[in-house]
């Protein structure tokens, strides 16, 4: 089964425009010496708490997450998400610290048209944002004008994310 989720979220990848690389990103937005990635298999009950925690249905219980290190020492986390915007996928890298804020969020593939791609000053918006936060779409975010389906997925993405790195923490 994590095979085949793992092979399935690849080929979606391939269809995808890529935009940008996880473990460069990861590097970059945390100055590490070195990143892992890992494959986090939640159990039914991990689904759950994340279901409820980031109030939305969890479609997946297969995560990649990559740890950015220096000296063993974890100083951060990337949660690669893969969202149906509309018909087609974006896949995010939401990049979190250890203080369970969100340093940055990078959209890695993105298949929609390209004006339906959130800003980067929009997407600065989620910066130093933490699970504390209720982050929904017109009241903790801004919603983008004709980009409406985009900007749900990268919000409903952050709330997982958060969430995720506070249940299954590597």
């Amino acid at each position: 089964m994590k095979t085949v989720l793992f092979l399935l979220f690849t080929f979606t990848l391939g269809f995808a425009q890529v935009l940008g690389d996880p473990v460069a990103l990861t590097q970059h937005t945390f100055g590490s010496k070195s990143v892992e990635s890992q494959n986090i298999i939640l159990t039914e009950e991990q689904a759950q708490q994340l279901s409820k925690a980031s109030m939305q249905k969890i479609e997946t219980k297969l995560y990649r997450i990559y740890l950015a290190k220096n000296d063993m020492k974890t100083i951060g986390y990337g949660v690669l998400l893969n969202k149906k915007v509309r018909t087609k996928t974006a896949i995010a890298l939401y990049l979190i610290g250890t203080d369970s804020h969100i340093k940055s969020i990078e959209i890695v593939a993105f298949n929609e048209p390209i004006e339906y791609l959130p800003t980067k000053t929009w997407l600065d918006g989620f910066d130093n944002k933490s699970a504390a936060n209720t982050l929904r779409l017109n009241q903790d975010i801004p919603t983008v004008s004709g980009a409406t389906l985009s900007a749900r997925a990268v919000t409903d993405g952050a709330r997982e994310a958060l969430s995720l790195i506070d249940i299954a923490k590597p």
